[in-house]
């Protein structure tokens, strides 16, 4: 198969608005407004660890339960969406495996998103360090559509655009986004670390002749390199790191901006 076209997105803060908690654990801080990948980066050996789970079963159990209990039998719905350094899944999960941090860590981070986000998109994860052996964050995001992305999505189909969506989340949060124009769900890569995402626009250069990655964050920042099209958003976070800045074509405020862009690099390819 050879199409034209193919438009994979990031989803958090690029698709959609996001709201975020953290709670440094061992400080017993909320952080509100963080950059999960930044926290994430701050020390070597972290990795952001997302149970494939519905938060409503991490909300029904008995808040004082320590992880290691409530992740025996689970370890095999873990998933690393990203590491400051490389990390295999079983380190990550032999901390869990571990831990006398207690599951209200989870549910109060998630109680504070519910309270400020309608129900469309929730996902719960933790922060472990397998060099020190401890889960330091527990972390909750909720999020809703950027009123443009509608609009935007429509006007890429209009052009041809196959839509792709690669993200560091569970399917099971992921497959709200099936409610929105042109995206299906064998076109969703959950769970995507960033080398990952890398890969799959890789792949999709062998089957499309223009490749456009858009993301926001760190985790986006190979697969921002290795697209035909680099596009960074944002409309979430207006101070992106300088890397992620040099790895893009193209930043942009605004989503809406997207289709003009992707408009004429097709223009310049139909031309040369």
């Amino acid at each position: 198969m050879s199409c034209d076209l193919a438009v994979i997105f990031d989803v958090a803060g690029t698709m959609l608005k996001m709201y975020r908690v953290a709670k440094d654990i061992s400080r017993d801080v909320f952080m509100e407004g963080i950059v999960t990948t930044e926290l994430v980066m701050e020390k070597g050996g972290r990795a952001l660890v997302i149970p494939q789970l519905d938060p409503k079963e991490v909300m029904e159990t008995p808040p004082e339960m320590p992880l290691c209990k409530f992740f025996r039998g689970r370890d095999r719905d873990v998933k690393i969406s990203c590491s400051s350094t490389p990390v295999i899944e079983e380190e990550a999960i032999s901390v869990l495996l571990r831990s006398e941090v207690e599951v209200r860590n989870l549910q109060e981070t998630l109680t504070a998103v519910c309270a400020r986000c309608p129900r469309f998109y929730y996902t719960t994860g933790l922060i472990t360090d397998v060099e020190t052996g401890e889960v330091t964050h527990s972390i909750s995001t909720g999020g809703m559509p950027f009123p443009a992305l509608e609009a935007v999505l429509k006007e890429l189909e209009g052009m041809g655009a196959d839509i792709y969506v690669a993200s560091g989340d569970s399917m099971r949060s992921l497959s709200s986004l099936t409610k929105c124009r042109g995206i299906k769900e064998e076109r969703i890569y959950p769970a995507s670390k960033p080398r990952q995402k890398e890969e799959i626009v890789k792949s999709l250069k062998n089957d499309y002749r223009l490749v456009v990655m858009v993301g926001d964050g760190l985790n986006d920042r190979y697969a921002l390199e290795a697209a035909d099209l680099g596009v960074l958003t944002v409309q979430q976070d207006s101070r992106p790191r300088a890397e992620l800045i040099e790895a893009a074509d193209e930043v942009i405020d605004d989503i809406r901006k997207l289709p003009g862009l992707v408009r004429d690099r097709l223009t310049r390819i139909a031309t040369s």
